[in-house]
């Protein structure tokens, strides 16, 4: 175990306890031990994705799931700078939102953090909302790419939000990857990702396509 492991661990331990001061001061211990950004990140990450999956078993209530995002949104503030400098290896804009997710939240928080950390300036529209709000509302930002986070019911929310997306003349607006377990890689000439690791990938890769093509 190197020395800087445990302080990530004890960062970990604090955000699944919902302490935003705590959680705080063991992001500052760890990079003060030398933990890279990057690590910090991904401590913040793994938190999430755990208290996610505690959340879909009922435990954790909404009083929980507050606190859950406070002591997120205290680490990323921490990593503010180091995120603004990274976010600008792309001219694209992208808006990250979950549609119908309980959980949904704390799930775009930290997803949209990560976009930031590879090179697109990212936003968190936070609440779970409708398909139809989701779009709208990133219509307005004026972003270049939709990442929605869409329930686990697969075929069935991915093909509500196709429709939505079709009929609210939104086709030629911006790119759309959603996130959908359980479904194909694509569905009507649309790139699906099935968990945020691929959507960073595939989103990533979206960037880099669209970079060239722009020099």
């Amino acid at each position: 175990m190197t020395e800087t492991e445990p302080n990530l661990q004890d960062l970990t331990s604090a955000l699944l306890a919902g302490n935003a001061d705590e959680a705080k001061q063991k992001a500052y211990a760890a990079l003060a031990k030398g933990s890279k950004q990057t690590e910090i990140l991904d401590a913040i990450v793994e938190a999430v994705n755990i208290v996610c999956d505690l959340q879909e078993l009922g435990q954790y209530d909404q009083t929980k799931m507050a606190s859950q995002e406070s002591s997120v949104t205290s680490c990323l503030q921490i990593l503010e700078e180091w995120l603004a400098k990274s976010e600008g290896r792309f001219n694209v804009k992208v808006t990250v939102g979950p549609v119908g997710l309980r959980s949904g939240a704390l799930s775009s928080l930290a997803l949209s953090a990560s976009l930031r950390s590879v090179g697109l300036r990212s936003i968190s529209l936070g609440k779970s909302q409708t398909a139809l709000d989701l779009l709208r509302n990133s219509e307005e930002l004026n972003v270049d790419l939709v990442i929605p986070m869409l329930t686990g019911d697969g075929d069935a929310s991915l093909q509500n939000f196709t429709e939505a997306y079709q009929r609210g003349g939104f086709k030629n607006k911006f790119e759309v990857i959603p996130i959908a377990a359980g479904t194909t890689e694509s569905v009507q000439g649309m790139t699906v990702a099935r968990n945020s690791s691929e959507a960073i990938s595939k989103a990533t890769e979206w960037a880099m396509r669209k970079k060239r093509a722009s020099t």
